[in-house]
């Protein structure tokens, strides 16, 4: 690994000032779960290392009527653990859960998992689908975006110079609102996703009509997505008026997955299809 200048800045301010100094000599790190494994390798060598751990309030969880405000700094440990996120938000807890190890979760952020922006980034998906939005500091400036428009690209986030996450901004669900994130690859721990599916559906009562319907999907484009064409087919209509075929051909036409060493472009089309639907089934066997 190649020598480099280690800071901690105390404050949001302070970081931003100095990532802007700095430029493309520095990296952020947080639990550096995946920033050291690449330095150990050689794929990234910054001369500047500046660390987002000692600023107070990055790693806090906030909730109020509105919805759940998550540090970026906010351990995957800690998200899994909260009490209101698994009555409210449970697919986030889910995901949390579902990302590497016990230690892992211990060392990793939200923030992290976000702005490494690998298209199969497990928080990403439930994100997508309960509407989140995020907040970025600059040295002189907030301000805020749908998480949609937060991925530019496969590492790529849209980030300017001098600026850094700071928030993630979940809404609270509409009563009633099913949610599950379900996540296929090749072991069911310590891997990445293959693919991810993450759905929200709110059924009306009593007429069991689909009144709101989010799908999100991971890993299968180079970014993660929203399947917005496929929820046209669900919101109005009753499970039993669902054309599940339809939406779960339609789902994989949405997905513009590639072939890795992981799964073939098809076969993740395949599990598209398959996982969108048993998540479409699973959400209304319990409304």
């Amino acid at each position: 690994m190649k020598q480099f200048h280690y800071h901690e800045p105390k404050t949001v301010e302070e970081a931003c000032l100095m990532m802007a100094e700095l430029g493309d000599n520095a990296k952020l790190i947080a639990g550096g779960t995946d920033l050291v494994v690449q330095m150990n390798r050689g794929a990234k060598a910054p001369s500047h290392v500046v660390s987002v751990k000692t600023i107070q309030g990055l790693d806090s969880i906030i909730e109020n009527e509105e919805g759940f405000r998550i540090g970026a700094a906010t351990l995957l440990a800690d998200i899994s653990d909260h009490k209101g996120m698994q009555s409210k938000l449970p697919m986030l807890c889910s995901a949390a859960r579902s990302i590497g190890s016990a230690q892992v979760r211990n060392l990793s952020t939200v923030g992290g998992n976000i702005c490494n922006a690998a298209p199969s980034a497990d928080m990403a998906p439930g994100l997508l689908a309960l509407n989140a939005i995020v907040t970025i500091a600059g040295h002189e400036n907030l301000r805020t975006l749908p998480l949609e428009e937060f991925f530019v690209g496969p590492g790529i986030v849209n980030l300017e110079k001098g600026e850094i996450l700071t928030e993630i901004f979940v809404p609270t669900p509409t009563s009633g609102t099913q949610q599950v994130y379900l996540k296929h690859g090749p072991r069911r721990a310590m891997d990445c996703a293959v693919v991810g599916v993450a759905v929200t559906l709110l059924f009306e009562q009593p007429t069991g009509r689909c009144q709101q319907a989010r799908i999100a999907l991971g890993a299968v484009g180079p970014t993660p997505l929203r399947a917005k064409m496929t929820e046209k087919l669900l919101v109005g209509k009753t499970f039993n008026e669902f054309p599940l075929d339809r939406i779960a051909e339609l789902a994989a036409q949405e997905a513009s997955p590639i072939s890795d060493v992981r799964a073939s472009a098809d076969y993740r089309c395949e599990m598209v299809s398959t996982f969108t639907k048993r998540a479409i089934v699973q959400l209304a066997s319990f409304a």
